[in-house]
């Protein structure tokens, strides 16, 4: 479902200053936007991500926002160099965990995001966008 945004505006200058600040603020805040959900979901998975050495743990992240060729995005993560069996634990559903922790460490706090996060981040790029007014 699409969200409608109400505002008023008086005058053909002000219409031009809102339309032309929309346009240079709204992909910095997209991008920043989406980082700060990321890294909320990341924090979720924090607490669900096994812990038997902290090195799983601690190879998890948000990278920076990127633009690719349909807008920004932003990759969580864990494993690499450091914990190559990051897979193996999130897919591996029979091997058991310490609660809370768990398989599906990152997949269930996006999953569980999902019903909100275009909500989420239109309202943090309103935000944005009407707090950088005078940036």
């Amino acid at each position: 479902m699409a969200n409608v945004f109400t505002f008023t505006l008086e005058g053909d200058l002000e219409l031009k200053t809102a339309l032309l600040l929309a346009k240079q603020k709204s992909p910095l805040a997209v991008a920043q936007a989406i980082y700060e959900e990321a890294n909320k979901i990341f924090a979720q998975s924090q607490i669900l991500v096994p812990v038997d050495t902290g090195v799983l743990r601690g190879s998890g992240g948000v990278s920076a926002p990127q633009q690719g060729p349909s807008g920004y995005f932003v990759d969580i993560f864990y494993g690499g160099p450091a914990a190559p069996y990051a897979l193996y634990v999130h897919e591996i559903l029979g091997n058991y965990h310490n609660p809370p922790t768990q398989a599906k460490y990152l997949e269930q706090p996006f999953m569980a995001s999902l019903n909100q996060l275009q909500n989420n981040i239109a309202s943090r790029i309103i935000h944005i966008v009407r707090s950088s007014k005078g940036a």
